[in-house]
């Protein structure tokens, strides 16, 4: 949730580039709380690269889900 309040914070289209952050987002877009472009990581023989990830937008879902987190809602 802590991405997805910063995200709220930004100007869409957001790039996020850092590759835990890009993992966060993975997730995010998973629960249906933001619409995202996520490259496929790349293997390298120097280890995993990660391309940058775009955030296109935040889904009605995850408004309302920071709407809940404002307000002190919790779902059970």
């Amino acid at each position: 949730m802590e991405l997805l309040r910063r995200i709220a914070d930004q100007k869409l289209p957001y790039t996020v580039y850092a590759p835990a952050e890009i993992d966060k987002l993975r997730v995010l877009r998973a629960a249906e709380l933001v619409s995202a472009f996520i490259p496929p990581a790349e293997t390298l023989p120097c280890g995993e690269s990660h391309k940058p990830a775009q955030v296109l937008a935040i889904t009605a879902k995850g408004k309302k889900a920071l709407q809940d987190q404002a307000e002190g809602i919790v779902d059970p």
